[in-house]
């Protein structure tokens, strides 16, 4: 059976540099053997965290479209990640969709003084991160919220594709050597998972 990989689009702007690479990568991963589906965030009704606390693993009390999001996570094998960098971190739609996800970790108590975590999450899943900025020079900045979130959805991250514009003096979408790096990337990515 074909491995499936979902690309999570986290930019508002379809058809653009965000879209573009996921879209690239996800090329890559058809023609090196993988299903693949992409999902716009900004297309799901995706309500915030109300903050219930509620983090037992037995799934939000929400009902919206993280439902579709929550059955990826059980189902996929791989995940690419897009997002455009927004004063510093991920797209509110990323971020929307990462703090809704607070309930797929069960809180454990080893000891009376420590907590950690534990995913309820039982599919283990391998993902790549895209992060692209526009004047600023430091894309890979998104990187610890993809760090802090991944462990509670049973997700590895095994590579990011980090860029700006300002580094490579074009809109990342028009670089010929950018997109063929992602593709060769996605192409290469069914093989790991």
């Amino acid at each position: 059976m074909k491995p499936k990989v979902v690309g999570l689009v986290g930019s508002p702007r379809k058809e653009m540099n965000v879209d573009t690479l996921v879209q690239r990568f996800l090329e890559g991963c058809e023609k090196g053997g993988a299903a693949v589906e992409k999902v716009y965030l900004n297309d799901l009704f995706i309500q915030p965290c109300q903050a219930c606390k509620v983090q037992d693993g037995t799934g939000c009390v929400l009902s919206d479209g993280m439902d579709f999001i929550y059955e990826l996570l059980e189902t996929v094998d791989g995940m690419v990640l897009g997002t455009p960098v927004y004063y510093n971190t991920v797209s509110s739609q990323m971020k929307l969709m990462i703090d809704r996800c607070y309930c797929c970790a069960a809180a454990m108590f080893p000891s009376l003084a420590t907590v950690t975590y534990q995913s309820a999450v039982i599919k283990k899943k391998k993902g790549v991160v895209i992060s692209v900025g526009g004047s600023g020079e430091n894309p890979g900045i998104v990187m610890p919220v993809f760090e802090i979130w991944a462990p509670e959805v049973n997700l590895e991250i095994v590579s990011s594709i980090l860029v700006s514009e300002k580094q490579i003096n074009e809109p990342p979408m028009y670089s010929d050597a950018l997109l063929q790096r992602v593709f060769d990337e996605g192409k290469a990515f069914p093989a790991v998972l």
